[in-house]
């Protein structure tokens, strides 16, 4: 149905204007699509007429994912200023706002969310991080031409070749294999998994239980239903799992935030409090699980969980220090996804010269092979998916300050091995 391209970032627009320069001439040429639709440096007027463009949000600014919301929301305000800039200062004649709709971390919300936008005009999508939103809305998308880049979905059941969902994030066949080994060098043989019963928790499940059970290893799981309103029943039933397996086990969570209450449930518990638990990138760096269940979590290992981590380099250390002074925090990988993906569809709407689904998404996959931003390379797959990654591995740590996400581990997706932060 479609293809897909790339460029610079940060504050520092005359790297983005070089690159976009370059980006130009290769993708003008492989597109078939002439320069003069570029809008690149011209002794254009200041009161130049500009076009505005919208690009939908769909964030989860409330439910399982809101802390992460919250963070690419102001990711993205960062990069539509900087798009802006860089578009001014270039002489474009678009410029890009941003849309902002709440998903809620539910389907259906997503769903409702971007017909209302779509109803506006608005053809791209930033989001939804969920797997399970995403699912809900690409059917409406394929069936519209609509542009969706998800920053965080990562269910391998969603690498489609020629829809168009596009994913800035490796699917989680790669972070199966990163949990399996991280657990296993641990000298873990068994593992207790419980997991959200949709398409992101079952396919994670799916991918770490064949890569564990190839090393030799055994596991057993059960599913929950994520919208549960309580889950006493499924951690019974671990526990029963966790005290059969006996010695050597270790546990694993695959969840968004309603494992908290699952966590709080297993502190309790006498067989699943004496084992060490492990996370994925559900809950890495997770600012809510720190507020309501830290001691638990710690009492539990600290909740060791990978997630994405993109390689760093001079933008994102730029980045990430404009983000701590404005919004005295840190961004996390999925904020920089996010910041990427603004410019990647700001980058293909100026290179194809026209606010078409059909033609970005034709566009949009030769200006990630030849972009370079805060998160590096963003080269994508026949899928539309990011070609793999490596994998941070953070766990929860009492500091004099109080509890904090420490990274202790990064996993190497070449090699896979894991390897000690500072070690």
């Amino acid at each position: 149905m479609r293809p897909r391209v790339s460029a610079g970032k940060t504050g520092a627009f005359q790297v983005k204007a070089a690159m976009l320069l370059i980006i130009c001439l290769i993708a003008g040429i492989a597109a078939g699509i002439a320069l003069d639709r570029f809008v690149l440096p011209a002794p254009a007027p200041a009161e130049r007429e500009t076009i505005t463009i919208d690009i939908g949000a769909l964030l989860p600014l409330s439910g399982g994912l809101s802390a992460f919301g919250k963070r690419n929301q102001r990711a993205l305000e960062l990069a539509i200023e900087d798009i802006n800039a860089f578009a001014q200062s270039t002489g474009s004649k678009f410029r890009f706002r941003l849309k902002i709709e709440d998903t809620a971390t539910d389907p259906q919300t997503a769903r409702s969310r971007i017909e209302a936008l779509a109803a506006q005009g608005v053809k791209v999508f930033i989001g939804p991080m969920a797997s399970r939103e995403v699912s809900a809305v690409k059917p409406f998308a394929d069936e519209r031409k609509l542009v969706v880049i998800s920053q965080s979905s990562t269910a391998p059941a969603l690498s489609i070749a020629g829809d168009f969902v596009f994913r800035i994030v490796p699917p989680d066949t790669y972070q199966g294999k990163a949990i399996a080994r991280l657990i296993w060098n641990d000298g873990f043989r068994k593992v207790a998994v419980i997991y959200s019963n949709d398409a992101w928790g079952v396919g994670l499940f799916e991918s770490f239980s064949n890569r564990f059970r190839e090393l030799g290893g055994t596991v057993e799981g059960v599913p929950y239903d994520p919208n549960a309103a309580e889950f006493s029943s499924e951690v019974a039933r671990l526990s029963d799992i966790a005290g059969r397996l006996g010695s050597d086990v270790a546990v694993l969570l695959i969840s968004f935030e309603e494992g908290i209450p699952i966590i709080k449930l297993a502190a309790r518990n006498p067989i699943l409090s004496k084992l060490k638990w492990y996370g994925t990138d559900g809950l890495a760096k997770n600012s809510k699980l720190i507020e309501e269940a830290g001691s638990e979590t710690i009492a539990l290992g600290g909740l060791p969980s990978t997630v994405f981590v993109p390689p760093g380099n001079p933008l994102q250390d730029n980045f990430v220090s404009r983000f701590k002074s404005r919004f005295g925090e840190e961004p996390d990988p999925y904020s920089m996804n996010s910041y990427d993906a603004a410019w990647l569809v700001a980058l293909s709407v100026m290179i194809s010269g026209e606010y078409d689904g059909e033609k970005i998404a034709q566009v949009l996959p030769l200006v990630a092979a030849r972009y370079y931003g805060i998160t590096g390379t963003v080269t994508l797959d026949s899928n539309g998916d990011r070609a793999a990654g490596d994998y941070g591995v953070y766990q929860l740590v009492r500091t004099p300050a109080g509890f904090d996400w420490e990274l202790a581990s990064i996993y190497h997706i070449d090699t896979d091995t894991v390897t000690k932060v500072g070690g």
